[in-house]
């Protein structure tokens, strides 16, 4: 596989292949022929001119094949000015895994990949929903009854939106909405991506705005978007993902309290290191997972731990104190869920502090600190990730590398020199062939802002 990091490197070649993947900020919205746009704040999003002449080479047209989807499905898209196009992007998590359910500190930061989202009233009093992503065709009544589905369907993420809007005596007129995501693999958020996205829409189209205040708006946002995965598709997940990518910085990752979803900015600045996403390209769904049994265990090492030591939640415990709380729990799996809580807390805040302080090898160290506590402690792992992990660890101008999100499959983070990336694509692809039997997928990261409507630049 063949990496341009920048439209220069593109420009100057003579590739064509469709294996060729350009992965920037720039590229992934300006080849989608977009202007960011966001009247409430500049926190999440500004009015920005995209930049011309990018590689007319490259095969990915997101927003073209969500909007030819969208007239496939419903017809031509008419009154142009009642047509609202959105942006949701995907998140990485720098450090602080199976935490943010623990009411501890994370570090995410929004990401270029993402949900774009088309809709436009239908004035029929429903919503229908397709995706060039997945089969068939989502459609309820926004005022209903609204079942999740058995199994677990992809429209259930939508409907449970619209759910907990319902709750707060949101009116959401009839809509013809068509969606669809470049996210690759798992860890980096899809469900949430598509959750914060129909928020935006519903807030845009009703014009509901729980607070005058921007990032109040967008925390209230966050907050409704978990609760929709939590009661209403039925995964016990945190807060973190939704955060990241309603409150998301362009270039900046968020130190974020997940009891109460404060957010300090800080600016990621790596020099001559780049962030890697790593994908094992083995797929899982998180309610067929056991990252619903993990919660449950960190809940009742918690029920063991509170009157002793006044805690309300497991983060809240001191890692000098880790120990002591260890050696109250006789079950030798809960301490092990304890000890990697406690000490993956501990691991964010020295996170920050070092790339504060310019110090990305001591950061690349807690990488790996953390990818061995997922493994050893809260075991959600598995061979595709150790192996890919493993090998990216081993290669030269590779400071730190874990598995990100949830586990189970999907992907890892790498901390690599920039120079070294396409050799380390060559080389650990190869490698990881040769174990798991499929390949792996390699995309350099770029920080960019958070949900918000977008527009065509033939349509301000």
């Amino acid at each position: 596989m063949v990496i341009f990091k920048t439209q220069s490197e593109c420009e100057d070649s003579n590739v064509s292949s469709p294996a060729v993947k350009v992965n920037s900020v720039e590229y992934h919205l300006a080849a989608l022929l977009l202007m960011v746009h966001s009247a409430r704040s500049a926190a999440y999003g500004r009015t920005i001119r995209l930049p011309k002449g990018l590689c007319s080479r490259m095969h990915v047209n997101l927003l073209k094949q969500v909007q030819d989807l969208f007239e496939n499905s419903y017809g031509t898209l008419n009154h142009l000015a009642s047509v609202r196009r959105f942006f949701s992007p995907a998140r990485i998590n720098l450090i602080g895994e199976h935490i943010d359910y623990c009411g501890g500190l994370v570090f995410p930061a929004a990401v270029q990949f993402g949900t774009v989202i088309i809709a436009q009233p239908n004035g029929l009093g429903t919503i229908r929903v397709v995706s060039i992503n997945e089969p068939g065709k989502v459609e309820f009544d926004p005022a209903g009854a609204l079942q999740r589905s058995t199994p677990t369907h992809w429209g259930d993420y939508v409907k449970g939106v619209f759910v907990e809007y319902g709750k707060v005596n949101v009116e959401v007129p009839g809509l013809d909405v068509a969606v669809g995501g470049d996210i690759p693999g798992g860890g980096l958020s899809s469900s949430a991506s598509l959750e914060v996205g129909i928020a935006v829409l519903i807030e845009t189209f009703t014009g509901y705005f729980s607070s005058d205040d921007n990032f109040a708006n967008r925390q209230a946002l966050s907050w409704l978007a978990q609760r929709a995965e939590n009661e209403f598709v039925g995964v016990n997940c945190g807060i973190m993902d939704q955060g990241a990518i309603a409150l998301g910085k362009e270039n900046h990752a968020m130190l974020m309290d997940c009891s109460d979803l404060s957010i300090s900015y800080y600016a990621v600045e790596l020099g001559n290191y780049s962030l890697l996403i790593v994908n094992s390209c083995k797929q899982r769904r998180l309610g067929e997972s056991a990252y619903n049994k993990r919660c449950e265990e960190v809940a009742l090492a918690l029920s063991i731990l509170q009157p002793v030591f006044g805690i309300s939640t497991l983060c809240e415990l001191p890692i000098d104190l880790v120990n002591d709380a260890l050696d109250r729990i006789d079950d030798p799996i809960l301490c092990r869920r304890v000890r990697h809580v406690v000490s993956e807390h501990d691991r964010v805040s020295q996170a920050a502090s070092r790339l504060s302080r310019g110090d990305i090898e001591g950061f690349g160290k807690l990488l790996n600190e953390s990818h061995r506590s997922l493994q050893q402690d809260y075991e959600v792992t598995g061979h595709e990730l150790d192996t890919l992990i493993g090998l990216a660890q081993r290669q030269p101008g590779v400071l730190g590398a874990r598995m990100m999100g949830a586990g189970f499959g999907g992907c890892g983070l790498v901390l690599i020199k920039t120079s070294s990336i396409e050799q380390f694509s060559e080389v650990v692809g190869t490698a990881y062939r040769a174990e798991i039997g499929y390949d792996a997928e390699f995309y350099p990261v770029e920080i960019g802002p958070g949900a918000r409507e977008i527009m065509s630049t033939n349509n301000e």
